[in-house]
């Protein structure tokens, strides 16, 4: 918890001890007021009503809190690794041979690795980041280092900025020392350059020394030392036929024989470059550097330089840049780069959605620009703070709140290069919209009543409406909150599926013995989160009023047998005894709702029992059947029966047997109860065992339904897995679509991604194929669905294919929907087990699944 955080708890603590003494005033006034017309113990129930509005009023904002310091302790770690994620592509670049130079667009020195700094050790001091390309090349000439600008210094200059504003191809450079570099530039996004500088001081010498061999008629001593090169290297004469060649230009190019004995090599004649270089892919695979060397009196050499590693290094290094982008992507929070001159170098996709424009119009303009004069110096001294080296944690209110962010909590931290300088600093913001608007609700009824109190004690009848009206607003408020919550871990459920669905492929592939126990420990991570998540939207569904219940007319032992079938083998893994004692009462409920009652009840018994028996079972009551748990376990404190029913509460006394409860499952209960109008039935004796069960009212035998519902069908065994099957995945999320393919890559599926049925169809046609199953998302963009989706593909195919939908959409609407279609339906985030299963009997023939 950070020292704001401590101050402004105080402060409610101040405000709170302040509400207490008023109440202890209205309660005087109560007391001496009891001959007022008869009124006076009504005054006393709305001041006692008053001050239990207050406790719970103080709970919540502790609560949220707490909430505030997990979320804060969230983002420390996410900086962490994206420091450590820029550290190692640091480490990347100092790995590449060449030496390697990032201007910006403004042609300054954004980073060069240590070769580059050494090909010019006179300007080695000079070298560092905001180093303008101009300026290089001015103190290379003054220090006479580059032979080709003795004789017209401003004259090469000029033609060197030019040649740097529009790279073609490559360079040469011949230095004074001897030496020849070659450089090779290309434009990036954004206006920058990107520069390879390559030392073929070893590459000219050998094409001076094959002059001189073929001017002296010497072939074969020329053709020997060919041989001894690295590099593939031909010799034309000037109407192109081929003269000499070395053993290295057969492996890499591969002619034929007939070519080489006539001379003319008509690929490798088109593939020759007019001047410079050119990178050229042989059908074997390999990526060679092709560059063309003319010689006096006509003809040119050829030299066929293999680049592959090279090459394979820099696709890593762009896959490694694409996934820390991913995962900054996929964080529920506004992360930025900003280099030492406050100008932005990085910006995750939260960052530029929230300021409504892509990255290329952030990065590489100053933070003023960008942010204009008002946000800017809103937070000018911390940013000062940051670039001086100094963390700084503070709260904005913003003036125009886009994506429903009004009021943030930013997080400076700096970047401090291997000499202590700051090179600039990570900006992490996160919302606290929601924890402002309660604080500042807070202190506005806060401050009404102080004045209502002062002020109107005679007139105290009105004062307690107003005070009414004000207690019915905080809870549409906090109903709102709810409503927004049960959206926000809908969203949620985005990001981790994609996480999932990256670590299931990461899960399959062979690992290190050291990272395969860190992979395992993700995989539980998530697990938690999902349980958790789905936890909370149930429970801000049932607060929300969204749960419709179902009553129907039942035998209860039908729904009982269900229950005890599906959790025998947990009580037998314990060597626990499962008995049931049914009955033949018929009840009128609702099928799902009770089962999910007495299934939390069942799961707590065995969780918190270590041995002996745990009965299931009804008991008449004078207002219904009691359907309950009996067990053997621990206990529960007569002190703390009522506490075990709020969410994330969880006994120290139960730790032992169970660390990892959520503390949420008789959270739910209570909800559902409450929601279907049950009473529930507590009894425990600490150390001996406990009850919990719900009375349920008597049905009518004759309303019976013939079969009953079941909450969710289980998908059949898994059938022999169809390798080889192409599956059709739609999705508007890349990241979804990319971890998709990847999975399901590694089972030994074909897999094709689309955003839309359009792009479907388009790349259907291009592959020109026909897929054996298709998985699609519900909600796509521009208000498509993956139900239009499905039924586009299959009229556009002229068949109907297996499908699932695959969402985040719990809703019973969107099951409907599928089970309407026959198709298969599979909740986010996807459990990789559940998914293998699905496609095992999507790409059966006529094998269509339950849902899942």
């Amino acid at each position: 918890m950070t020292e704001h955080d401590t101050d402004r708890l105080a402060a409610l603590e101040r405000d709170n001890a302040k509400l207490r003494k008023i109440n202890e005033a209205l309660m005087r006034r109560v007391e001496l007021g009891l001959a007022d017309n008869g009124n006076s113990f009504t005054f006393f129930q709305v001041a006692a009503e008053l001050e239990t509005r207050i406790q719970e009023r103080t709970r919540a904002l502790e609560k949220a809190m707490g909430d505030l310091e997990a979320s804060n302790f969230a983002l420390q770690e996410a900086t962490r690794a994206a420091e450590l994620a820029k550290n190692q592509l640091h480490v990347a670049v100092e790995t590449i041979a060449d030496g390697f130079a990032l201007w910006d667009r403004e042609h300054r020195l954004l980073h060069c690795n240590r070769k580059f700094a050494e090909m010019f050790p006179p300007l080695k001091p000079l070298i560092a980041p905001g180093l303008p390309f101009e300026t290089l090349l001015r103190a290379a000439v003054a220090a006479r280092l580059i032979r080709d600008a003795e004789a017209d210094p401003e004259g090469w200059i000029a033609m060197r900025l030019a040649q740097q504003q529009a790279p073609q191809d490559s360079l040469i450079l011949a230095m004074s020392d001897g030496s020849w570099q070659r450089v090779s530039e290309r434009a990036i996004a954004g206006g920058g350059r990107v520069a390879i500088y390559t030392d073929i001081t070893e590459i000219k010498r050998q094409e001076t020394l094959l002059r001189e061999r073929d001017l002296a008629a010497h072939s074969q001593l020329l053709h020997a030392t060919m041989n001894s090169i690295r590099q593939g290297l031909a010799v034309f004469d000037g109407d192109g036929r081929l003269m000499e060649w070395n053993q290295r230009f057969v492996e890499l190019t591969q002619p034929t024989q007939a070519e080489l004995d006539s001379g003319q090599l008509a690929e490798w004649a088109r593939c020759c470059p007019l001047g410079g270089t050119l990178e050229h892919s042989t059908p074997a695979g390999l990526t060679l550097e092709v560059q063309y060397n003319p010689m006096p009196g006509g003809g040119f050499v050829m030299s066929y330089t293999d680049i592959s590693e090279r090459k394979e290094a820099e696709q890593a290094l762009r896959d490694s840049e694409a996934k820390i982008r991913l995962v900054t992507d996929a964080m529920p929070a506004l992360i930025a780069y900003v280099d030492n001159r406050q100008i932005y170098r990085f910006t995750n996709l939260g960052y530029e959605s929230w300021f409504g424009m892509p990255r290329s119009e952030i990065n590489g303009r100053a933070m003023r620009e960008v942010l204009g004069p008002e946000l800017f110096d809103a937070r000018r001294h911390y940013v000062e703070r940051a670039l001086a080296g100094e963390a700084s944690v503070f709260e904005l209110e913003l003036p125009a709140p886009r994506q429903h962010i009004e009021f943030a909590r930013a997080t400076f931290i700096p970047h401090f290069a291997s000499d202590g300088s700051v090179l600039g600093f990570f900006a992490l913001i996160q919302d606290i919209t929601e924890s402002r608007r309660a604080a500042l609700e807070l202190q506005q009824a806060k401050e009404q009543l102080e004045v209502r109190v002062e002020e109107r004690t005679t007139e105290l009848s009105v004062a307690n409406g107003r005070l009414r009206e004000a207690i019915r607003t905080v809870e549409d408020a906090q109903q709102s909150k709810t409503r927004f919550f049960a959206a926000a871990s809908h969203d949620l459920l985005q990001p981790l599926n994609a996480a999932r669905l990256f670590l299931a492929s990461l899960a399959g592939q062979a690992l290190s013995p050291t990272a395969r126990p860190l992979v395992d420990k993700t995989g539980t991570a998530l697990e938690a989160v999902d349980d958790l998540i789905n936890t909370l939207l149930e429970i801000s569904r049932l607060d929300a009023g969204a749960v419709e219940t179902e009553l129907r007319h039942f035998p209860v032992a039908q729904l009982l047998d269900q229950v005890a079938e599906e959790f025998a083998p947990l009580a037998e893994a314990k060597s626990l005894r499962l008995q049931l004692h049914a009955g033949r009462a018929i009840v009128h409920s609702d099928w799902v709702l009770l089962g999910r009652v007495i299934r939390n009840f069942l799961s707590n018994a065995i969780r918190y029992t270590r041995q002996g028996s745990i009965l299931l079972g009804c008991r008449p009551q004078p207002d219904g059947l009691l359907v309950g748990v009996w067990d053997q376990g621990l206990g529960i404190p007569g002190d703390k029966l009522a506490q075990v029913f709020h969410e994330f509460q969880r006994l120290p006394e139960h730790h032992s047997l169970c660390p990892k409860g959520m503390g949420l499952g008789l959270a739910i209960v209570s909800r559902l109860a409450r929601r279907l109008g049950y009473r529930i039935v507590v009894q425990s004796q600490f150390g001996r065992g406990s009850l919990f069960g719900v009375v349920v009212p008597y049905g009518d035998a004759a309303a019976v339904a013939t079969a009953p519902p079941t909450e969710a069908p289980q998908l059949q065994a898994l059938p022999a897995q169809r390798q080889g099957a192409t599956i059709l995945l739609i999705d508007n999320e890349a990241s979804i679509l990319e971890g998709m393919c990847t999975l399901l890559a590694d089972w030994h599926y074909h897999p094709l991604a689309a955003a839309s049925a359009s792009e479907a169809i388009a790349l259907l046609q291009q592959q020109g194929v026909v897929p054996d199953a298709i998985l699609a998302d519900y909600h796509l963009d521009h208000g498509a669905t993956g139900v239009d989706a499905i039924r586009s593909i299959n009229h556009h195919l002229g068949r109907n294919l297996p499908a699932a939908l695959i969402t985040a959409d719990r809703s019973d609407e969107v099951r409907q929907l599928a089970d309407d279609s026959g198709w298969a339906w599979l909740g986010k985030p996807v459990r990789p087990a559940r998914l293998r299963t699905l496609l095992a009997h999507l790409t059966q023939a006529g094998g269509a699944p339950d849902n899942a």
